[in-house]
């Protein structure tokens, strides 16, 4: 077993008392609205004398929306693209969370991982199908967009995605099969990018820390011409990461451009475009445990691949939009999406077949070389808007949207062997020569379409409740070298009810549904149905001291049944297996969060996810736990305080991520990773009004943890070490 490696023991948490006591430290113990704007008229006083606050809270929020005289911040769904509506985060019956440009300067988050490792309820699993997958609600979350639309990521070898070209993102859990089409019922991740400014704005940001990591960003953008009707933004990133563990590295290098233009005073046009090169010496090998299971007890910093391994990406992407006001609060939006990626990779990883705790010995080395390319292309046409019936008001949401992904393979051979045998403990990175690659053959080439016709309505049958209720028709066919398969037509229903029960709070209930396609075969030689899943959901949102801070509570269900079993009536013959729906599994459990100003001064973003999984039925492993390495419990934690002295010129912040055991068997031997805590903090200090200098230290105890347990053979992963990063951000 893996040894526990923290000091502090994980306290099971009362449900219940959890829930209220988030809901409680929301809107009970927290400061009176009235006191609350009190303090911030007191404070927009101070400000016409004084500079205020650190201009990583001040400059990086983005522009807010005025509509019906209501104020929406960073939090704030209004005008995003995940819903396709205009609707604040009461209005929608499931979890939503949204992290923005702000918490993400302040944690120092620069690529999506570190995004997904902060946000509530999620897990981060690196290296899974060569890429970084990750997981909400016992489920892996396969559905990705951008701007709303279908976008190839976190599918095989795709490239990791920099931050500096988003504003935030969104991130909606359950089911959204209605507007996405296929995947899990686990969660959909929106990332929104930066767009064009009204009036000119830049920054530029600068860091460094540990293990030589290096990282420049810079951001303009503004009106091109004189009377504002065209706009335009650039950004521009370059970073050289180190690693933890000897020899790996990366280095990304981004340019990106939007331009938005008014063609007149009811049409909106976009257009844009982004290319991102990384260059990298990865770690594909991660550590191997003893044969037995157990904890080998490698430094975190051993690098088990030879030192010619690289990793390369580069990625093109073109987007366009066209939106139009068609009056009476009609708006429809035309959205074009392409990206054209391509991957190589080479290594030596080590792998440990049966590797001898005593002596190292037991692994050999593993080589491999392979070249990824991948084309994906969406559509989306939508419309929405008002409409009155039996004299009440209502909104109504009509749309298409398809996506073509076609991925090639071509796997490499090298002109010499050299797999052999190798020892963990005296593994030296340079002692294998770099091959050449003889030739390259296509193994893989798959061409994934999908496309579909969704609606949904609003609908006000009282003034307090809004019934809402969706569905979409899609298709979906893949073709291979081999084969092709299709699943017919397939209906998707979306239903919620949400009760406005006060001014600040409402209470919802929503079941959604999504299906995932199989390509498994049956013994007559035609393919498994589709797997269903269906997501249950009820709550209670707060949207607390005008928008500024919400507060949320649910409890879930998620149900996902026709998963491939093994059919029982036809066994195994050599290489061939034959397969059944027949499988189901559960996933269960309470979501808290909190996010939002909880003062002017004082922003705090907290959420606690309780996840129970089983088997329901499944002839292996009936009545057994689904997701292993999801953790019954998870608490994530980020505040920050801008100081009351030297005219608001400091500020600290401070994060927590805890969980409770995760385990994972594999070949009837069993890996745990105890209950683990790491922690946060951040110091700034604003040098002058457009000048911010910024210190950040995670996991400050130093906590040694597996993020990721894999396989007794290799791919697990330790967490990372503190690690400091200091970084200085000027706007102009």
């Amino acid at each position: 077993m893996v040894k526990a490696t923290t000091k502090a023991a994980f306290v099971k948490i009362d449900v219940t008392s959890a829930c209220l006591g988030l809901l409680v430290a929301g809107g009970v113990l927290m400061p009176s609205p009235r006191a609350m704007a009190e303090e911030e008229a007191g404070s927009e006083v101070s400000k016409s004398s004084e500079v205020t606050s650190d201009q990583s809270q001040v400059e990086t929020l983005p522009p807010l929306l005025v509509e019906d005289t209501k104020v929406y911040g960073s939090q704030s769904l209004r005008g995003a693209t995940l819903s396709k509506m205009p609707l604040e985060m009461r209005e929608i019956p499931q979890s939503v969370s949204v992290i923005d440009r702000q918490r993400m300067e302040q944690q120092n988050l620069t690529d999506l991982d570190d995004v997904m490792e902060k946000a509530t309820g999620v897990t981060v699993q690196p290296y899974q199908q060569l890429t970084t997958q990750y997981y909400v609600r016992g489920f892996q979350a396969d559905s990705f967009e951008i701007d709303g639309s279908p976008v190839g990521i976190g599918y095989q070898a795709s490239s990791p995605q920099d931050m500096a070209v988003y504003d935030r993102v969104e991130i909606l859990r359950g089911s959204n099969g209605m507007l996405h089409g296929s995947g899990n019922p686990a969660a959909t991740i929106n990332l929104v990018r930066k767009k064009p400014t009204d009036t000119f704005q830049s920054s530029v940001d600068l860091s460094g820390g540990s293990w030589d990591t290096y990282r420049g960003e810079a951001d303009l953008g503004g009106p091109l011409i004189e009377n504002g009707a065209v706009r335009g933004r650039l950004v521009g990133a370059y970073e050289k990461k180190g690693y933890f563990y000897d020899e790996a590295e990366q280095k990304t290098g981004l340019a990106y451009g939007v331009i938005e233009a008014d063609l007149s005073d009811t049409t909106l046009l976009t257009l844009g475009g982004q290319y991102q090169a990384i260059d990298a010496v990865p770690n594909i090998a991660g550590v191997p445990m003893a044969a037995d299971g157990s904890d080998l007890g490698l430094s975190r910093s051993r690098y088990l691949n030879t030192d010619w391994s690289a990793n390369d990406w580069r990625t093109v992407r073109a987007f366009g939009a066209l939106e139009h006001q068609w009056g009476g609060g009609w708006t429809s939006k035309l959205s074009l999406e392409y990206e054209k990626s391509s991957s190589d990779l080479k290594y030596g990883a080590l792998y440990g077949s049966n590797i001898d705790a005593e002596t190292g010995n037991g692994a050999i080395l593993m080589p491999g070389a392979y070249r990824f390319h991948d084309e994906n292309r969406s559509v989306d046409l939508h419309a929405n808007g008002p409409f009155k019936l039996l004299g009440k008001d209502h909104h109504a949401l009509f749309g298409l949207n398809s996506n073509r992904r076609q991925h090639k393979v071509d796997t490499g051979t090298f002109e010499t062997n050299i797999a052999r045998p190798v020892n963990v403990y005296t593994w030296d990175p340079s002692s294998v020569p770099e091959p050449g690659v003889s030739r390259y053959d296509t193994t893989s080439d798959s061409d994934t379409r999908e496309a579909g016709f969704y609606a949904m309505g609003r609908f006000s049958i009282a003034d307090p409740l809004t019934l809402v209720l969706g569905s979409r028709f899609s298709g979906w066919q893949q073709d291979t070298l081999t084969s092709s398969y299709s699943t017919g037509l397939q209906w998707i229903p979306y239903s919620g009810l949400i009760w406005d029960f006060a001014d600040d709070w409402s209470a919802y209930a929503g079941y959604t549904s999504v299906f995932q396609p199989q390509t498994s075969l049956t013994y007559d030689g035609g393919i498994l149905d589709p797997i269903e899943g269906r997501s249950y959901e009820v709550g209670i949102k707060g949207a607390l001291y005008e928008d500024r801070l919400n507060v949320s509570a649910a409890l879930f269900r998620i149900e996902q049944s026709n998963r491939a079993v093994e059919d029982p009536d036809h066994p195994s013959v050599g290489r061939t297996t034959y397969y059944i729906n027949g499988g189901k599994v559960r996933s269960q459990g309470v979501e808290l969060e909190v996010n939002g100003k909880v003062m002017p001064d004082w922003d705090v973003s907290a959420g606690y996810t309780y996840t129970d999984t089983k088997y329901l039925e499944d002839p292996n492993n009936q009545g057994d736990e689904f997701s292993t390495t999801t953790p019954h419990h998870m608490f994530k934690l980020w505040t920050n305080y801008t100081l009351p002295w030297e005219e608001k010129r400091w500020s600290v912040g401070a994060g927590l991520n805890a969980q409770s055991e995760i385990t994972k068997t594999s070949n009837s031997i069993t890996m745990k990773q105890s209950p683990y805590v790491t922690m946060d903090l951040r110091l700034a200090y604003r040098i002058m009004p457009t000048v911010t200098a910024s210190l950040n230290v995670k996991n400050i105890s130093n906590e040694k943890y597996y993020q990721e347990l894999f396989s007794p053979n290799w791919s697990n992963r330790y967490g990372e070490p503190r690690s400091v990063t200091f970084g200085v951000r000027a706007t102009f």
